[in-house]
């Protein structure tokens, strides 16, 4: 938590003497940025995650908070025909851990998700871009892999707007389903940051068990994140975000019900350089 501090210090430090002499490429914190042919983006990252779970039934209401600190790694690089690929990796740390969360993330490396996509219309005001992702043995289950496929509609507005959105469909070859979700986002240059926000909302599957059943259910977030440029190719983003998502799962036994719901919140700190 120290080191997160740390961090917290510099960047803020950074974001109070933004880069002078920018360079007229687009900020890659702008939802209308794209890779140019060969242009290879690094991301980095770093946050801190407070969850709640609570379980409410009629033989256990319970509560618990649990925290962990995250890290991501990514590589990206443009090709012809405005296509990019990456690969991204995220490490988390559990600082203070809740046994009443059967998803909590665990200690370590995740396995690296590579991603692809594709946009159209770079020289309009319109954008449209399609993209996917696939990563192997997710951790929460191991052996499963997770494929994500979305599409996102980007539109360049007069005094510097920019607004998208954009739809997803998360699966895995576990049969549990796909999880929906849309977000929209709504970006604003306000003289030397670009300010971000956006709400999302998701759709869970109903999952039958050998043990229950699960009812579909639903998540609901928000985000908000600052950025600056700080060097001629590097620029440095602040954000935070808070979540919720609830489900309902019936006990074979009895048929007890459980009512369980997650709340998060997660305060980070990125850095994204081009080359």
């Amino acid at each position: 938590m120290a080191l997160i501090a740390r961090i917290w210090l510099i960047s803020l430090t950074a974001f109070a003497v933004p880069c002078i002499a920018q360079s007229g490429e687009t900020s890659p914190y702008s939802p209308s940025f794209f890779l140019s042919s060969y242009q290879v983006e690094w991301d980095s990252s770093v946050g801190t995650t407070h969850t709640n779970y609570t379980i409410n039934s009629p033989v256990l209401k319970n509560s618990a908070n649990s925290i962990a600190n995250n890290a991501t790694q990514g590589l990206s690089i443009g090709l012809p025909e405005n296509f990019a690929i990456g690969v991204t990796e995220l490490y988390v740390y559990p600082v203070v851990t809740n046994p009443l969360n059967p998803n909590a993330a665990t200690l370590g490396f995740k396995n690296p998700a590579l991603s692809g996509s594709k946009i159209w219309g770079l020289d309009t005001s319109s954008l449209f871009k399609i993209s996917g992702s696939v990563q192997p043995n997710t951790g929460v289950k191991a052996g499963l892999t997770t494929y994500n496929f979305g599409a996102t509609g980007i539109f360049i507005g007069s005094d510097d707007w920019i607004a998208s959105l954009g739809v997803n469909e998360t699966v895995n070859d576990g049969g549990d389903g796909g999880t929906a979700t849309v977000v929209a986002t709504v970006s604003k240059k306000i003289s030397a940051y670009i300010l971000n926000a956006s709400i999302g909302a998701a759709r869970f599957p109903s999952i039958l068990m050998s043990t229950g059943y699960v009812t579909t259910s639903y998540g609901y977030s928000g985000t908000l994140e600052l950025s600056s440029q700080i060097l001629d190719q590097a620029w440095l983003g602040i954000n935070y975000s808070i979540g919720s998502t609830t489900n309902s799962y019936t006990q074979n036994f009895m048929l007890i019900p459980f009512n369980n719901r997650t709340l998060y919140n997660l305060a980070g700190i990125s850095l994204k350089v081009l080359f």
